[in-house]
């Protein structure tokens, strides 16, 4: 096993002189920089910078070894401590969205966890009024297919996943707001955007379709406003 950074993973260019390292006051630990990282700086950070800044090392294994189970990357630590397994000849374009996703899972508690390689197209059949017609089915789709209405159009299909829910209630404990959000997708849509996989929220009134960088916005957005609530409960509770 051979441990060290993929070329993929490296600056180029020509070497250049350290800056001069920071007073150990203003050093940043790695767990400090996990708590103010949002799910969109693990999206978009470079990716060396991610792995330095989160205490992470990439180490290849031998060919076959991960893929024999399956898998495409292992993670096995914690933050400022962790590494990452990835074969050797895991194609070089493949190699970002393994480590990132990975990274999304890291926390200050070890643990190990993988990502496992796609498997072939799940393929189930959905009731026409003349017929019946195999479409592929995501692994995250829940939805009945055989056990809903007949179809009429093709572009009627769709696959959503388990919701998220979130109802509020008030002061006399009557429910007064419920937001869910799914995946969704509706692969013959005549609506572009509809046609790859998108998150679906609904307010009991309306449906709103974000791509999943607007979903990555909107999770990041919420957990900063449920801290203020958080800290707000928290003085009014004194």
């Amino acid at each position: 096993m051979q441990t060290k950074v993929p070329a993929a993973f490296k600056n180029s260019g020509a070497p250049v002189t350290p800056p001069a390292a920071e007073p150990q006051s203003r050093k940043q630990t790695p767990a400090t920089a996990w708590k103010r990282m949002t799910l969109g700086d693990v999206a978009t950070t470079p990716i060396h910078e991610l792995l330095q800044t989160l205490g992470v090392r990439i180490v290849e294994t031998p060919a076959g070894e991960l893929e024999a189970d399956g898998i495409t990357g292992y993670f096995a630590g914690q933050v400022g401590d962790g590494e990452i397994q990835i074969e050797q000849s895991l194609p070089q374009s493949d190699r970002e969205a393994v480590v990132r996703s990975l990274l999304a899972r890291i926390t200050p508690q070890w643990q190990n966890y993988n990502t496992r390689r796609p498997t072939a197209p799940r393929l189930v059949p959905v009731p026409f009024l003349n017929g019946m017609v195999h479409v592929e089915c995501p692994d995250w789709c829940v939805l009945d297919h055989l056990g809903e209405d007949r179809q009429v159009h093709l572009e009627d299909v769709d696959h959503s996943s388990e919701r998220a829910d979130l109802a509020i209630t008030d002061l006399e404990g009557s429910n007064w707001g419920f937001i869910d959000c799914r995946i969704n997708v509706e692969p013959f849509s005549g609506i572009e955007g509809e046609q790859a996989p998108h998150l679906l929220l609904s307010d009991e009134t309306n449906y709103h379709h974000l791509t999943p960088e607007q979903g990555l916005k909107l999770a990041d957005d919420l957990v900063a406003f449920a801290a203020k609530v958080r800290h707000q409960a928290e003085r009014a509770g004194r």
